[in-house]
């Protein structure tokens, strides 16, 4: 009899064990209050239960809100991919076109030098004056206006192309004119100011150059502004202005062709 009490526990134990692994409590995933597709726990595993028919049908359904999902996010990702592409290749065309435009400012620098250095004014003022041929860092941002580009280059044109000197001035003043806030009108006025300067007006040609110099501080131009005035002032005699020129350009900008070129006016003073 006493053994049958040690053994009650026991019993009442595994009972216990046994209720624990019955059933969970049941949720209805199906969406469909009347499916009979359940989940249920079976030793900690989440898995349907019903008719194979219906279990299948759940498979399915789940399975396809996942295919959607996953081309839903393939969609984003081409999008992307095509805005990227996109982007790439504007980046590509105005880097070319940046290129492009960087070369007709060399391009100028050297023929308005040419023009400079055949007279012997300017020549005996500025030796050595084409090692102020434009550098990269020199030209000016490319702007997107297509409109404002066009006529920013057929000023140029004028000079490069067609060799005609008196055009490009009234082409570079309405240009200014046109496009008074263009990225360009720095450089529009130190080509006046150098088209003047070869035509020998030092009055409109000083004009041009301080424009520069005074209003664009930091135009890429200003230290060959600077340049030019000390050496028209170094060409009219005025001595100790042609210094303050020549020593602004040393000290504001060392390391660069201009300053060269005013170390070398200046040790000629």
């Amino acid at each position: 009899m006493k053994s049958v009490y040690k053994q009650t526990p026991i019993v009442l134990a595994m009972f216990v064990a046994l209720n624990a692994q019955a059933a969970a409590p049941v949720s209805d995933l199906s969406g469909d209050s009347g499916s009979s597709v359940v989940l249920s726990g079976n030793n900690g595993a989440i898995v349907p239960t019903g008719s194979l028919e219906d279990r299948v049908a759940l498979l399915e359904r789940t399975l396809n809100a996942r295919l959607r999902l996953q081309a839903d996010l393939q969609q984003q990702v081409d999008s992307l991919q095509g805005e990227v592409s996109e982007l790439r290749g504007q980046l590509e065309q105005q880097t070319y076109q940046m290129e492009q435009s960087q070369e007709r400012q060399r391009q100028l620098y050297q023929e308005l030098d040419k023009v400079a250095n055949s007279q012997p004014a300017a020549a005996a003022a500025a030796p050595a004056a084409a090692g102020t041929a434009a550098t990269p860092a020199a030209a000016a941002n490319y702007s997107t206006n297509q409109d404002e580009n066009q006529a920013y280059d057929a000023a140029v044109n004028m000079v490069l192309k067609e060799k005609n000197y008196d055009k490009a001035i009234p082409a570079f003043e309405g240009f200014i004119k046109q496009f008074p806030n263009s990225s360009y009108v720095p450089n529009a006025h130190y080509w006046l100011g150098q088209l003047m300067f070869n035509k020998g007006d030092r009055t409109g040609a000083a004009a041009q150059f301080t424009t520069v110099a005074t209003k664009y501080s930091k135009s890429p131009k200003r230290a060959d502004a600077l340049l030019k005035l000390g050496m028209l002032a170094q060409l009219d005699g005025k001595k100790a202005e042609a210094k303050n020129f020549y020593e602004q350009v040393i000290k504001g900008y060392p390391n660069t062709s201009p300053a060269q070129l005013a170390k070398q006016s200046l040790g000629k003073l």
